[in-house]
């Protein structure tokens, strides 16, 4: 049996037919003129793409963001081991009750001591 042969090499594609009539061709053949004279205008770039419509509250907008990301970072300056070492080892409490007496409500207020 002989080895496969490998036809891509070989391969002609045709090509996209082009437009010969009507207002694509007549842009096209201006384009292709611009471009073979020099005088291709920059059709892709618009400079107010990416501007910004309202600056104010764009710049609020950033400061914000700023703001959050300096929140994030804030470490607090007491240091609650140094407390938890001296007094020793944390107390186990349990609440217990029967439904609806305020167990909840009494774990949050002592958390909020």
């Amino acid at each position: 049996m002989a080895p496969p042969t490998n036809d891509t090499d070989n391969q002609n594609n045709r090509s996209h037919r082009t437009t010969k009539s009507g207002r694509g061709g007549r842009e096209a053949k201006i384009r292709k003129k611009e471009k073979r004279d020099g005088n291709l205008k920059d059709r892709n770039h618009n400079p107010r793409a990416f501007s910004v419509s309202n600056i104010v509250r764009t710049q609020r907008t950033i400061q914000r963001n700023l703001d959050r990301a300096q929140k994030k970072e804030y470490v607090p300056s007491s240091d609650r081991r140094a407390a938890r070492v001296e007094e020793g080892p944390p107390p186990l409490v349990a609440v217990v009750g029967p439904p609806g007496v305020g167990k909840s409500t009494l774990i949050r207020s002592l958390v909020k001591m």
